[in-house]
């Protein structure tokens, strides 16, 4: 009996090591800021059709992500993210290698951006657009009519009623910024950025806040990109702004990647047609980049950017130049000042009408708001600043290298001192308009 025991235990061994396959799977490792409603269905999808791989999701917001890869904190072998000013801030840094040529083509431009990286380092595999939208009830309440440019939401009559995300925060919101920037200039774009603050009702910490928000009718707008902005019920509109620029969610192989060659197979999937059909599918919701892949009920994005091309067209190298100061710029000028913009904006606002009757007061309100929304000179100039393009993100606690340290202190002191010299031109005004006045300084 015994000796029957041992003969079936070494036959047991003999089958485990040359009779059955091996269970081990190479592990492809993933950094995204995409939900698990995307990359789940892809996860099972590329599992199934490569069973010797495996993927291993690691998800973090984009700037989070850029962060880890750029500052050599985390192995990764491939990058998939929405921005493409992303890429760009990852390719300067060196951390992308080139994709197989061998991947099918694509279209190879959306709106006269292109779709690939020109030197083959990341691979556009969908597109979207950037928009604003609505909760109709609310907007209805307000007496107001949707608006139809991102610059229409500074007018007061938006005020209390608008939530976005921070840059800082998110890659998606990241863009929208600094779309409004490009096409309206450094100057400009930031004028307009620090009225609208004024009718914020809040910055959220999370760009999925923001849609959401809207749907429960907590916010009558929101900014957002359009597969989450269109996601709801007929109580919900949604609109791409006069502003709005489409662009590719893109795949990338990363320098650190430790399987370099599962990397690939997997962004091959990705593009491949089975990939593509993927993406059209409800429970993904996304536009294919390749010709013909789009559900039939979705507008043809293409199309849509080629109708509406003004000859702008989005400079993702510039954007990634100047990735994290924009991110500093957004937090330090309006974030971290939120609730003293919205007093500042709402007095102002208020205050409008006495002020018009003289024709000296209704010149000192213009330049009070002036004060209020223009860069002060250093913050006017500093895109230009060497220094403003070596900023790096640095983790919470993580002492700041002295150089950007310096300049990040420069920065908020200058934000500071603009907003509290509005602050007191704004005080003297109010109080020569109504001496009973409180002002924004009780």
């Amino acid at each position: 009996m015994r000796a029957s025991f041992l003969r079936i235990l070494l036959l047991a061994g003999l089958l485990l090591a040359f009779g059955r396959p091996s269970l081990a799977r190479e592990e492809i490792v993933v950094i995204t800021s995409f939900p698990a409603s995307l990359y789940e269905p892809f996860r099972r999808a590329f599992e199934a059709r490569e069973p010797d791989l495996r993927l291993r999701i690691l998800n973090r917001k984009t700037t989070a992500a850029i962060a880890m890869v750029a500052g050599g904190r985390f192995e990764a072998d491939v990058f998939w993210a929405s921005a493409p000013d992303a890429f760009e801030v990852l390719r300067e840094a060196g951390k992308l290698l080139p994709i197989s040529p061998g991947l099918p083509p694509v279209s190879p431009r959306i709106g006269g951006f292109p779709v690939d990286a020109r030197d083959g380092t990341f691979r556009g595999f969908s597109v979207s657009g950037y928009g604003m939208m609505w909760h109709r009830p609310s907007l209805e309440r307000a007496g107001l009519a949707p608006p139809r440019a991102i610059a229409d939401l500074t007018d007061p009559r938006y005020r209390g009623l608008i939530a976005m995300s921070a840059p800082s925060r998110s890659g998606t919101t990241h863009l929208m910024v600094e779309t409004v920037l490009q096409r309206h200039g450094w100057r400009k774009g930031w004028e307009i950025w620090l009225r609208l603050a004024g009718n914020l009702a809040t910055v959220t910490a999370r760009s999925f806040s923001v849609p959401s928000g809207v749907a429960q009718g907590r916010f009558a707008i929101g900014l957002s990109i359009d597969f989450l902005g269109r996601s709801g019920t007929g109580e919900l509109g949604f609109a791409y702004p006069a502003e709005n620029v489409f662009l590719p969610a893109s795949i990338a192989v990363l320098s650190t990647a430790q399987n370099p060659e599962g990397a690939r197979r997997f962004a091959a999937f990705v593009l491949s047609e089975a990939g593509q059909k993927l993406l059209a599918e409800p429970r993904i919701n996304r536009h294919p980049v390749a010709a013909g892949m789009a559900a039939p009920d979705r507008e043809n994005l293409f199309a849509l950017a080629d109708s509406a091309q003004t000859g702008f067209v989005f400079d993702a190298a510039l954007s990634g130049r100047r990735y994290e100061l924009v991110n500093i710029l957004f937090d330090e000028l309006i974030t971290e000042r939120l609730v003293r913009l919205q007093k500042f904006w709402r007095l102002h606002a208020e205050i409008r009408e006495k002020a018009q009757a003289d024709a000296n007061l209704a010149r000192e309100w213009q330049v009070v708001g002036e004060l209020a929304a223009n860069l002060p000179r250093l913050l006017a100039t500093i895109e230009d600043d060497p220094a403003a393009t070596e900023l790096k993100r640095v983790p919470r606690g993580v002492p700041l290298p002295p150089v950007q340290a310096a300049l990040v202190e420069r920065i908020r002191q200058n934000a500071e001192a603009s907003l509290a010299h509005a602050e007191a031109r704004l005080d003297v005004l109010a109080r020569r308009l109504n001496p009973e006045s409180v002002g924004l300084r009780p």
